[in-house]
C-alpha cells in the first residue's frame, strides 16, 4: 500500500474543484482497504472514501484526513436465482455506467434506465440510486462490505440495508460503519425495458423505434440523450456537464 501526502482532489472530481488530500491511498485490493483503515486509525484521522468524484464539493483547503480511492475493479457472473434472474457480481469501484452497458450488451433488464449516472458502483446501495422509473434497490442481491468496527468482511441482504427514497443505512443510521466492497446485482434476461418516465415516453413518441417496441439498447441511448440535453451527462471537453444533479431536500428556515 502506497500512501501519499498532499495529492490534489481536484482532478478525481467531476466539478474539478478543491484541494489537497493530507494522505491519499488508493486502493486496488482488499487488503488495501483494510491497510487505509488501519492506517487513519492509527493517525488518528478521519477516512473518507473517493469512489467517482461525481457532485462532490471539496474546500479549497484541502482535507485534513486519510482519503481512500476505491479502485477495485470487474464485472463477473454468479449464478443465477431461483426466478431466473442473472447476478453479476461487480466491484465497488467498476465505474458505474460501465456496468450498466455491460448489462445492456447481455440484454438483461433492470438498471438500462440508470444509463449515464456518474460515479461508481459502490455509491449507488449508498443512496439506493435512481432514475427514470428504476432504483438500484430493485435489482441489488447483496452487499459485500468491510465492517469498520470488526474489520470483518460482512454481506448484507436487501432487507439489511434498509433501502428507502435515496438512502439506506449507508447514509443513515449507520453512517460510516461501513465500507462497499462488492455489489450484487440481479438481472431479468431478455427483460423488457421500462418506458414509465415522462421523457422517455416523449422520446419514444417522438423517435419511435423501428421495431416498434424500445430495445434495452436503444433505452440506454435514449436516457443518455435526455441527460445530455440537460447537461446530466459527463462528456470529456464538454464545459456545461458539470452538474450537480438535484436536490431532494426542502431546506428548513428557522
Amino acid at each position: 500500500m502506497r500512501v501519499q501526502q498532499d495529492v490534489p482532489l481536484a482532478p478525481l472530481t467531476t466539478l474539478g474543484v478543491g484541494g489537497p488530500a493530507r494522505y491519499f491511498i488508493e486502493a486496488t485490493t482488499l487488503d488495501d482497504v483494510k491497510r487505509a483503515a488501519a492506517f487513519a486509525a492509527t493517525k488518528a484521522r478521519d477516512l473518507f472514501v473517493l469512489g467517482g468524484g461525481s457532485n462532490l464539493l471539496i474546500a479549497d483547503r484541502g482535507y485534513r484526513g486519510v482519503v481512500m480511492k476505491m479502485s477495485l475493479r470487474g464485472i463477473r457472473e454468479k449464478g443465477a436465482t431461483p426466478d431466473g434472474r442473472r447476478i453479476f457480481s461487480v466491484a465497488a469501484g467498476e465505474p458505474w455506467d460501465n456496468f450498466v452497458s455491460h448489462a445492456v450488451a447481455q440484454n438483461c433488464a433492470g438498471i438500462e434506465c440508470l444509463s449515464g449516472i456518474p460515479g461508481t458502483v459502490g455509491g449507488t446501495p449508498i443512496q439506493n440510486v435512481g432514475a427514470y422509473g428504476e432504483e438500484v434497490s430493485g435489482t441489488i442481491h447483496a452487499v459485500r462490505v468491510l465492517d469498520l468496527e470488526s474489520m470483518e468482511v460482512a454481506t448484507l441482504s436487501p432487507a439489511e440495508c434498509g433501502f428507502a427514497y435515496r438512502s439506506s443505512i449507508f447514509n443513515t443510521t449507520l453512517h460510516g460503519r461501513y465500507i462497499v466492497l462488492v455489489v450484487e446485482y440481479a438481472l431479468d434476461p431478455g427483460g423488457a425495458p421500462r418506458i414509465e418516465y415522462a421523457d422517455l415516453k416523449h422520446w419514444f413518441a417522438e423517435y419511435s423505434p423501428a421495431s416498434g417496441t424500445p430495445t434495452l439498447a436503444e433505452t440506454r441511448e435514449a436516457v443518455r440523450a435526455i441527460r445530455h440535453s440537460k447537461a446530466m451527462l459527463i462528456v470529456e471537453g464538454d464545459e456545461d456537464c458539470r452538474s450537480a444533479g438535484s436536490f431532494f431536500k426542502n431546506p428548513i428556515f428557522e
